[in-house]
């Protein structure tokens, strides 16, 4: 796998999933903002064909559009176990929509269940992985992946 080729597959996963799921338009970012905040990350395992991870790096704001656009209820009048489900469903999708665009619909593959991290002092390889920034209608957000290779 060429980094090329796994930056576009994830470029055309979070276009879609977003699109699809909670209708916010997502543009690519070439370089790396001067500035990015985040207080949480969401995180899944790739376990095979090859071994590697996804990371989403939301901002509150996202997080609170993702969430309030798919429940259609307001953030403050949810359980935080409802947000994190939400949003631990959201990163669910990307995975595997990402893996099939990567590998075509014909190769199987294997996913861990997505956790809730709030460091990343745990994660191997973190300085291995891509970083790829996208705009979600003025929002700035983050998505780091990794595959061995």
């Amino acid at each position: 796998m060429t980094e090329s080729k796994i930056t576009e597959a994830i470029i055309k996963t979070i276009e879609s999933v977003f699109s699809d799921m909670v209708f916010i338009d997502t543009l690519h970012i070439d370089s790396k903002p001067e500035s990015f905040n985040y207080t949480q990350i969401l995180y899944i395992d790739i376990l095979s064909p090859q071994a590697g991870f996804i990371i989403a790096y939301l901002p509150l704001e996202l997080r609170k559009t993702i969430v309030e656009t798919i429940h259609s209820t307001d953030w403050d009048d949810m359980h935080a176990s409802e947000i994190d489900d939400c949003l631990l469903e959201i990163l669910n999708v990307i995975a595997g929509n990402f893996m099939t665009e990567l590998l075509g619909g014909d190769v199987k593959y294997n996913i861990s269940f997505p956790a809730v991290n709030y460091d990343e002092e745990d994660i191997e390889n973190l300085e291995k992985s891509q970083e790829v920034f996208f705009d979600a209608e003025g929002t700035i957000f983050r998505i780091n992946i990794f595959l061995k290779s």
